[in-house]
């Protein structure tokens, strides 16, 4: 038996247009991109993913659908602006210029103020993005997005359930951490990168399961070692690549237990000489070290890059635990779902950044807890709204307006079917309505999407902003005359503002980061925070999924790859690789 629509008119519409529909003999479709006039494909299951979700086929190609999300979103540049809430001043997301109302994060998920008391009742007269822009200026944003469960953690963005963290972004259950970029589920790292269930880690990058381990990258399931590439299941090695199952390797080289201790015994990673010259001898031995075609780990019948532990994903990026997902970036744990970027738990949703646990969203930012709702943002443990902004625990609501449930469904019907005709639904907010100019948000702050320019003409606004955040006062000294070895260094280091005088920004030592450096004989770092953080995103290279036709270096056999035929890296294809690893 059909189950009665909701949405008659709506479902009318969408029918139709659906029936209209010119395919090939494939059963998809060939588009143009509205916005760059790139052609793109729409598969035959990516129609019937669309038609099951009841949307139309997207006018944008997957590129800048993307880019319309990361637009959306500042995770690194912080700000300091006055709260409108306690007229204090406050460290921000949004910048000092901007329109919206921003409130202390912990003021807003209190009980002090009410998004119901903003809502508007929807018009025909005005389109709907309109009436949501101007929603989006009235009512309070938090000035940072971190959420009620995050404990000591204040200075962080983008993260959820962190306990003791500073300046920590776009991370999830971690703690006791700083100056790192996607954690998750790890304790005690400074400087890391892409790091998962790791514990106890210094500069390490795009890496899991490491213990005790400094300077890492690439690995996984490795304990108390230093400058590894590319390992797993390695203890006590030093300066090794490629290796798999060892132990007491130095620089490649197997030692006796007795031999690799006095090898380590003679180092000083304390010296900040030291430490450069061994950076550098690593820095070498990579270049003699082999890669794997891409950087995919336990990717079944998948495409893309930074696919891991994941199954019939196609054309996404960085996807750890993912199952039927298409055109997505950077999630975790997510099912059933096209055109996502970010958030953990996401099922059976479309054009959203997601944020934790959610269930059938559509083009809706920030949510958490949330189902079967739609162009939505900030909402937490909401269902069935459309157009609401900060609600919580709420349902049957049109642009924070309550309605009793017959109401909404007519109500949602009048609108989608009016957007539908209009050639507006079906679609992430258009780029006006992004709270962020294009220049601080997370698009510009990797390889692929920053070109501003490109974006300036497709309709994101940017701005000329100036760094408010580094302007601390105190006795200065130049990071240039930090003392050279840790043992050097005073207590009195964490009274004094270090100036970073090479990149002119400004900044203090924690107590917890002090102690973290002289426990693992460490050298105090001489760049600023901002400047490491944007050194290991340069490192990671472009978010924009590119695969290269090249051959695989022993085999011969042409592969698609994640490094193209003009970069120096020996790249093997996946059973030469594996046949190599040692």
């Amino acid at each position: 038996m059909n189950q009665v629509s909701k949405t008659p008119q709506f479902d009318k519409a969408l029918d139709e247009y659906f029936s209209k529909l010119e395919l090939d003999e494939k059963g998809g479709q060939w588009r143009t991109c509205r916005f760059s006039g790139e052609k793109f494909y729409v598969r035959p299951e990516d129609i019937e993913f669309y038609k099951k979700m009841r949307v139309p086929l997207p006018t944008l190609s997957p590129k800048e659908r993307i880019r319309r999300k990361i637009a959306f979103t500042n995770s690194y540049n912080l700000f300091k602006v006055v709260s409108s809430f306690s007229k204090k001043s406050i460290i921000s997301q949004y910048p000092p210029t901007t329109p919206y109302k921003v409130y202390e994060h912990q003021m807003w998920f209190g009980e002090e103020w009410d998004p119901n008391d903003y809502a508007s009742a929807y018009t025909d007269s005005r389109g709907f993005f309109d009436q949501f822009g101007e929603l989006m200026r009235n009512v309070p944003r938090p000035n940072l997005h971190i959420d009620s469960t995050s404990i000591r953690s204040d200075y962080t963005n983008n993260s959820t359930r962190l306990k003791n963290c500073y300046l920590i972004f776009d991370s999830y259950q971690s703690e006791d951490s700083a100056y790192s970029i996607s954690l998750i589920d790890s304790r005690s790292c400074f400087d890391g990168f892409a790091l998962r269930n790791s514990d106890t880690c210094y500069d390490c990058f795009e890496s899991s399961d490491l213990f005790n381990c400094f300077f890492v990258e690439h690995s996984k399931h490795c304990l108390y070692s230093y400058f590894l590439f590319d390992c797993r299941d390695c203890e006590y090695c030093f300066g090794c690549v490629n290796l798999r199952h060892k132990k007491y390797h130095f620089f490649n080289e197997p030692l006796t237990k007795k031999a690799y201790e006095e090898k380590i015994r003679a180092l000083n990673l304390g010296d900040r000489e030291s430490l450069n010259s061994l950076k550098g001898k690593f820095t070498e031995l990579k270049k003699k070290a082999f890669y794997k075609e891409t950087h995919n780990d336990r990717a079944v019948a998948s495409f893309g890059d930074y696919i891991k532990d994941s199954k019939n994903c196609y054309a996404c990026f960085y996807i750890i635990g993912g199952e039927n997902v298409a055109y997505s970036i950077g999630v975790t744990k997510t099912r059933d779902s096209y055109d996502i970027v970010g958030g953990v738990g996401t099922e059976f949703s479309y054009e959203s950044w997601a944020g934790d646990n959610n269930y059938g969203i559509k083009f809706s930012i920030d949510v958490d807890d949330c189902r079967e709702i739609e162009y939505c943002d900030l909402c937490i443990n909401c269902h069935d709204c459309f157009g609401c902004i900060g609600l919580k625990n709420k349902s049957f609501c049109i642009l924070n307006k309550q309605y009793a449930e017959k109401d909404y469904w007519e109500m949602v019907d009048k609108v989608k079917a009016k957007m539908l005709e209009k050639g507006e639904y079906g679609e992430f907010f258009p780029p006006k309505l992004s709270p962020f100019p294009y220049n601080i948000s997370i698009a510009t702050s990797y390889k692929g999407y920053d070109d501003v320019e490109t974006a300036r003409r497709y309709g994101y606004r940017t701005e000329d902003i100036q760094e408010t955040l580094y302007e601390v006062e105190g006795e200065i000294v130049d990071s240039k005359d930090l003392p050279k070895d840790i043992r050097e260094v005073k207590d009195d280091i964490l009274n004094k503002v270090v100036f970073d005088s090479e990149n002119n920004k400004k900044s203090r030592y924690i107590k917890a980061e002090l102690e973290f450096y002289r426990r693992y004989n460490l050298p105090l770092p001489q760049k600023h925070y901002s400047v490491r953080l944007a050194e290991k995103r340069k490192k990671f290279g472009s978010i924009v999924l590119e695969l290269y036709e090249r051959k695989c270096v022993k085999c011969g056999k042409s592969m698609q790859s994640s490094y193209s035929p003009d970069r120096p890296e020996t790249v093997y294809c996946e059973q030469c690789y594996q046949a190599e690893v040692v």
